[in-house]
């Protein structure tokens, strides 16, 4: 369909079946529309109302362009939405070390911030972690510690094509929808937290026509009942759980798995290198309560994806003996020094 038809289909509120979405976003990536009619068509479908046939037809096409790397059918992700602008530490990301060090494989998609002061890729980053490695060298580090940090501009390259066009724009468009559904690795294993309840059912539709094995869809509240893309320990959270393509719904509380409720200030992130110390101490057992009990949460989700908890109560109880015994901590260190020791070995060729 010539661009100039799928305004018209758009400028008449109508919306694009899955197939059509994944030509528009061919023809957007292929450089066939002019930048001024992307713009046009990114505005019309939000204001439209994105359904999940439009999103699934645009992520096929991004993950067919995004470059390839092999992990395993275990691996899970913790890639949220952003944009709560609740302005928390990077409890996924913390979330996601500790489930490790537990046992689980992580593959995490990520970036810097948009939204916030501090995104996974930069908090990682101040850590140690070179984020920009070789796809075989992250396979390599995959394969030795079951972590992986997939940065999205490496891998969908791509998407630099609509980046000026998304800036200009300043508002939320498809795109930031498609984050979490665009690992590069395909995973079959995920917790996505949302920033809007209108985007739970979303990705419930567009996660059941994928290979999805297990995912938690998470919609957090603080103590006022203000937005969180996160598991709370403020306020309540709603969960969408799909699971061998069996779906239901659950709202829990903290105070559900044995965890305090506490004011969302106690959960405040800063700078990249305020978050990496917070997520430092953290791991040394130097934390507060509140952090602890937050990256807690999130870690046995994460546990509970995996397939190595049966439930959230034993991922808790998995994620408590990662932390106090500090195998969290010395399991970053690990990951830090062998994923520096790859970055040498393929920038220098010798692989």
């Amino acid at each position: 369909m010539p661009h100039s038809e799928l305004l018209d289909t758009l400028q008449h509120g109508a919306q694009l079946s899955k197939t059509e979405m994944r030509r528009c976003m061919d023809a957007i990536m292929d450089g066939s529309i002019p930048d001024e009619a992307i713009a046009r068509i990114l505005t019309l479908l939000q204001e439209n109302g994105i359904t999940a046939d439009e999103i699934a037809g645009a992520r096929e096409s991004l993950i067919e362009r995004a470059t390839p790397i092999t992990l395993d059918e275990r691996a899970v992700d913790t890639c949220g939405t952003g944009g709560d602008s609740a302005g928390t530490f990077n409890i996924s990301t913390a979330a996601a070390l500790i489930a490790n060090a537990a046992g689980v494989s992580i593959a995490k998609h990520g970036n810097r911030s948009v939204t916030s002061q501090c995104g996974s890729a930069d908090v990682l980053e101040a850590l140690g972690l070179p984020i920009e490695l070789h796809p075989e060298a992250t396979t390599a580090l995959y394969r030795q510690t079951g972590f992986a940090f997939l940065y999205a501009p490496l891998y969908h390259p791509a998407m630099k094509k609509v980046a000026p066009i998304r800036r200009s724009l300043g508002t939320r468009t498809i795109f930031n929808i498609l984050g979490p559904l665009l690992n590069p690795a395909r995973v079959k294993r995920q917790l996505v937290g949302v920033f809007e309840t209108s985007l739970m059912e979303l990705y419930a539709e567009v996660l059941l026509q994928s290979d999805c094995t297990h995912a938690l869809i998470v919609h957090g509240e603080t103590e006022s009942g203000f937005p969180l893309d996160e598991a709370s320990v403020s306020g309540r959270t709603q969960i969408i759980e799909l699971q061998n393509k069996v779906t239901c719904r659950h709202t829990t509380q903290p105070t559900d798995f044995h965890l305090q409720k506490w004011p969302i200030a106690d959960l405040a992130g800063g700078t990249r290198e305020e978050n990496a110390l917070l997520i430092t101490r953290l791991l040394e057992g130097k934390a507060t309560q509140a952090q602890r009990e937050a990256t807690l949460f999130a870690a046995a989700i994460a546990c509970y994806v995996s397939g190595n908890a049966n439930c959230i109560d034993e991922g808790i109880c998995m994620a408590k003996e990662s932390l106090e015994g500090k195998r969290a901590l010395r399991n970053l260190e690990a990951i830090i020094e062998i994923s520096r020791d790859l970055e040498k070995r393929y920038s220098s060729g010798k692989n």
